[in-house]
């Protein structure tokens, strides 16, 4: 599926937040994937190489639902309720 991360994050009134977009947060929640809680090294690559993946296309990207459900997970641990559901649905639109 593709998807493009290139969205503002919007508070719980819907105006756009300044900072960060959506792609850049789910690149650093990626990078950052294991310093809270162990998780093994073939998972911390896979987070490391979807990381790279967004930084380098922009937040524009194929991703495999194996991926998809990845992102959803790394970004459950550790961003808010709001954020986390904004890349949820995000992902789940396919980005549009």
């Amino acid at each position: 599926m593709n998807i493009d991360l290139n969205r503002q994050f919007k508070s719980y009134t819907g105006h756009e937040l300044e900072g960060d977009n959506i792609a850049m947060a789910v690149a650093e929640a990626l990078f950052n994937y294991g310093k809270d809680k162990p998780v093994g090294r073939d998972e911390k690559f896979k987070a490391y190489v979807l990381c790279q993946r967004i930084i380098q296309n922009d937040g524009v990207l194929e991703i495999t639902t194996e991926e998809a459900a990845f992102i959803k997970e790394v970004c459950g641990e550790c961003l808010t309720a709001g954020g986390y559901g904004q890349v949820h649905e995000l992902i789940e639109e396919g980005g549009h």
